[in-house]
Order: C-alpha cells, then structure tokens, then sequence
C-alpha cells in the first residue's frame, strides 16, 4: 500500500514539474512563431507576384532598323530608372525583376512585360508596406513620371482595380504603351494578403526615341 502511494506522489510531482515548464515552453514556441510568421511575409509577397503568368520577354532581332530602345534585357537587380508621383511625393527606385532580392531594391520590372518606349505593357510590381505604400493616396488624372536612361517617359492614371491575388488576366501583352503597377492589398492586412491593387495608365509624354545602331 505504501509503495502504491508513493508511486501517486511520483505521479503528482511529474505532473506538476510539467505544467510548469510547459508554460515558459509555450510563449518561447509563439514569439518564434510570430518571428517566422513575419519574417517570411515579405518573402511570401515576393514569391506571390513574381509567379504571375507573363509571356518571356524577348528583343527585337538587331538587324531590324527602326526606333527601338533597350536593345538587351537587362541584368536581374539592375537599376533602369525611377518612378516619380508629384502628386504624392513619391519616388521609386525601378529594378529588373520581381523576386525577393529584386524587391528588396525598390519596384521590381516583370522581365515578361514590356520596357518603356517599346509600345507594349510596363508592368512594374512593388510591396505594399514599403515601396508602394502610397499608392493608396493616388487619384485617376495624377501623372506618373519613369526616368530611364533614354528620358522621360511620362503616364497619366486612368483608374484602379481590386482583383484577387490569382487573377492572371491582369498582366498581359498590349500593342500599344501603357503602364501597369500591381501591389498587394489591402494596404493594412496582415500576412498573405488575398487581392492585388492595379493601377492602370496612358502614355502622355514621351523623349525622342534613337535608331537602334546609335543606342
């Protein structure tokens, strides 16, 4: 009888050594939790924009002579200008790419879509929480500014769109120049946010394009 009692007791003691080590066990699992869950946010905004279907990019053949700009693609992470919104105050550093080391830089350029003065989609992507944080603040008729290194290249905002973030009707070949800027939205959410912000654009201004050969 004695020995069952003890035994009890063993019993009550482990119960209770694990109850409170459990409790320290517990908020050190969740403050790593939370500390993956954030750090990984931005990655997984990355990923998310930079996994939307667009045709490969691909450069006029360098025997044609017509006005042609940016004879090559560029360099994954270069910087090739910046977007510029008086109305907001903003300015973008524009880079090639939109994976995460890419965005990390500034706005990233869809290596599928067209590059300015070729007369197709500019599609440029940015994170909501950074770059792009004052989109929100923009209005239909604001100009929007894309300095290159050919000139300026000069976009008026015509509206904006809500869709969701698996809409790949979004992003697609134009035969005609136009600007296209996506982010994640909403604004504020916390996390995989479920939809993407569009902002469509005209072409108002543009510099005086080169003949190829002379680029």
């Amino acid at each position: 009888m004695e020995q069952k009692k003890r035994k009890r007791r063993r019993r009550r003691k482990k119960k209770h050594v694990w109850a409170l080590l459990s409790i320290p066990i517990f908020f050190i699992l969740l403050g790593g939790g939370l500390v993956l869950f954030f750090g990984l946010d931005l990655s997984k905004q990355s990923v998310l924009l930079a996994h939307t279907a667009v045709k490969e990019y691909k450069p006029e053949l360098p025997n044609k002579k017509f006005k042609q700009v940016w004879p090559a693609l560029p360099d994954p992470g270069t910087h090739i200008g910046d977007l510029k919104f008086t109305s907001v105050d903003l300015n973008v550093p524009i880079v090639q790419g939109t994976h995460d080391n890419e965005l990390k830089k500034g706005a990233g350029h869809y290596a599928g879509s067209a590059l300015p003065g070729q007369g197709g989609n500019v599609v440029l992507s940015g994170h909501r929480d950074t770059v792009f944080r004052k989109l929100k603040d923009i209005h239909t008729g604001d100009k929007v500014t894309f300095t290159t290194p050919y000139g300026d290249f000069v976009y008026q905002i015509t509206g904006t769109k809500i869709v969701h973030a698996d809409d790949k009707s979004i992003i697609v070949p134009t035969d005609y120049e136009t600007l296209t800027l996506t982010t994640c939205y909403p604004f504020n959410y916390i996390g995989n946010a479920p939809d993407r912000f569009i902002v469509y654009t005209k072409l108002v201004s543009q510099p005086d394009m080169l003949e190829t050969g002379n680029i």
